[in-house]
């Protein structure tokens, strides 16, 4: 595997070593030794060209040129032609190898990194980005390698080759294009300078597109519940925005791409006009003279391929751009070896200060103990840090200040794997993969006997799920679990739990999602965790509440209002009175007629 790319600079990065940065060392010797056949390629079809010049000599003269006659070269034009054929097989095939290690090695690094990644450099933006990024973006990207880096290396090695030639053939015509090719390559520049900016418009504004895309498939509860399901003005803006730049890419474009006409026609009318003047001054002879007309038009075609090369090419650095933004963003510093947990089942908070942007704190100075073997609920109102405090615990973020022990060692002096075998999270956010219900059950402990996986799914209420899915367990649940309601997606997670038998449980709203008869099993799947756990809660229900050994109640400011025993806040009058007040009020709620 190849190091890792350095940080971003100012100075943008070579396009070939972008791409060697995503590649296997397989793959990079793929790629240079495909670089070279390029340039060999390129070579004999300069050359090849070049031998109709003296070809069109000897045909015109009867005598030889350069010690061969009109059989010898049209010899040398069948070997070179020969040539070039092997040279390109041989190129295109090293030229896939490469290709095609470029698309499965830039996969796995962005996956690598993705993973290591904290969940607060996601958003919803970035989410459609890599979305993109990793489906078409990178297929094109490999596209420049197998298509694309072909045509431009082997084309700026034919030009040199026939200017170079023409130079030694006869100095007039090598003057010809030395000094019309550098001008055409300018407007040529020019041109697709032009259409590379109006394009870098329009595909960030396809990215937004992108990006209104997942936001709407993934508010469709929401919006649907509202009654919006069929408008969202977010992606229509998207799209109207999108389709402002298309049509003005599209005339913009036309622009750039007639500019570009132009200067190719230029070069042949220029080329043409001078070496007929030639001819007719009796410097150079009439089959040259249209030898050399032949070889101006097939120069413009390489030059103008090579112009649309280097526009396909640069547009590859958009992907490359994306991707290395990811394989450079800053990750969560951590150790290979495991820690001493001298304190096994113990969670404590030390001074803690973290906020998701700098100016805005949602803890402060925050400390907080939950013993080994207890169950501690912490209570409070909507922002107050709730879901945030279980999200520290679980490494998601790195404090701002203080410090997050986990069996009594900082969660910053062990490894990820270390920690996550010490946890067991069950968010309101479930995700399950797209197999069979047995298999989202089972995953949280691959070496589970079957006993054991029905045993917490039938203690979590998973089985009565299995027993009217079309399949049983071995029923696909759908990417994301949505053929499963949120009710059962949470069932789900919390036979993970405790299938898994981590010693430390987070529980974020486990509830919440859950009617009253689903709720008991949960229930009295926390009473089981509890046997072996420690077990944090975050919760709203009073009976989840209630059962806790020790509440936290948050003070809305990064802080502790207080804490004790239900009876202990009861009692006390406090927060967690009017708390209590309120949700038993509510609960109290009834519908009556009139």
């Amino acid at each position: 595997m190849t190091d890792s790319p350095a940080a971003d600079s100012p100075v943008k990065t070579p396009l070939i070593r972008s791409y060697r940065e995503l590649m296997s060392d397989s793959g990079n010797r793929s790629l240079s030794a495909a670089l070279v056949l390029h340039t060999v390629t390129g070579c004999f079809e300069g050359l090849a060209l070049l031998a109709f010049l003296p070809l069109a000599r000897t045909l015109g003269t009867g005598d030889t040129a350069w010690g061969m006659g009109t059989t010898g070269w049209l010899i040398s034009l069948g070997v070179l032609a020969a040539i070039a054929f092997a040279v390109r097989y041989a190129e295109a095939r090293v030229g896939y190898l490469a290709a095609v290690d470029f698309i499965r090695f830039a996969h796995h690094a962005i996956g690598d990194a993705l993973a290591k990644l904290p969940l607060g450099w996601f958003d919803r933006r970035r989410t459609g980005r890599i979305s993109s990024l990793v489906s078409h973006q990178f297929m094109t990207a490999g596209e420049g390698i197998a298509h694309l880096l072909p045509a431009l290396v082997s084309g700026f090695a034919t030009l040199l080759t026939v200017i170079a030639g023409l130079w030694v053939f006869d100095w007039r015509l090598g003057l010809i294009l030395t000094v019309l090719a550098p001008l055409t390559v300018l407007l040529l520049w020019l041109s697709q300078r032009i259409k590379k900016t109006i394009d870098a418009r329009t595909h960030s504004s396809a990215d937004e597109v992108s990006s209104r895309i997942v936001e709407f498939a993934t508010c469709q509860p929401a919006l649907r519940a509202a009654g919006r399901s069929h408008g969202f003005a977010p992606l229509d803006d998207a799209a109207a925005e999108d389709t402002r730049n298309q049509h003005n890419s599209l005339w913009i474009s036309s622009a750039a791409l007639a500019l570009g006409a132009v200067a190719v026609q230029l070069l042949i009318t220029s080329g043409i006009v001078v070496s007929g003047l030639l001819a007719l001054a009796g410097a150079l002879a009439p089959l040259v003279t249209v030898a050399f007309i032949g070889v101006m038009l097939r120069f413009a075609i390489t030059l103008q391929n090579l112009s649309n090369s280097v526009v396909g090419i640069e547009m590859g650095r958009i992907p490359l751009r994306q991707a290395r933004e990811i394989l450079t963003a800053e990750t969560l510093p951590e150790i290979e070896t495991a820690s001493p947990l001298p304190k096994p089942g113990e969670v404590e908070f030390d001074r803690v200060s973290f906020g998701y942007v700098p100016e805005s704190r949602v803890l402060e100075d925050f400390s907080m103990r939950i013993a080994a073997g207890t169950m501690t609920a912490v209570v409070g109102a909507s922002g107050s840090g709730k879901s945030t405090a279980a999200a520290l615990i679980a490494r998601f973020w790195d404090v701002d200040s203080g410090t997050v022990r986990v069996g009594g060692t900082d969660i910053r002096d062990m490894p990820t794997s270390q920690l996550m075998a010490q946890l067991t999270m069950v968010f309101q956010d479930v995700y399950l993969f797209n197999d069979s219900l047995w298999s989202n059950v089972a995953m949280s402990d691959p070496d589970a006997t079957d006993a054991e996986v029905y045993a917490a799914a039938e203690l979590a209420g998973v089985t009565q799920i299995a027993e009217v899915l079309p399949h049983g367990w071995q029923t696909v649940v759908g990417e994301g679990g949505r053929s499963l309601s949120g009710g059962e997606r949470q069932r789900v997670s919390i036979a993970r739990a405790l299938l898994k038998k981590a010693p430390i449980v987070l529980f974020d709203e486990a509830t919440s999602a859950l009617d009253g008869e689903n709720e008991a099993n949960v229930m009295r799947s926390v009473d089981e965790l509890r046997r072996s756990s420690t077990v944090l809660v975050i919760a709203h229900k009073l009976e989840t509440v209630q059962r806790a050994d020790h509440i936290v109640v948050l003070d809305g400011e990064g802080g502790i209002a207080e804490e004790g025993t239900h009876e202990q806040l009861f009692a006390g009058g406090g927060r967690y009175r009017e708390f209590w007040d309120k949700r038993a009020s509510a609960q109290g709620w009834r519908l009556t007629q009139g």
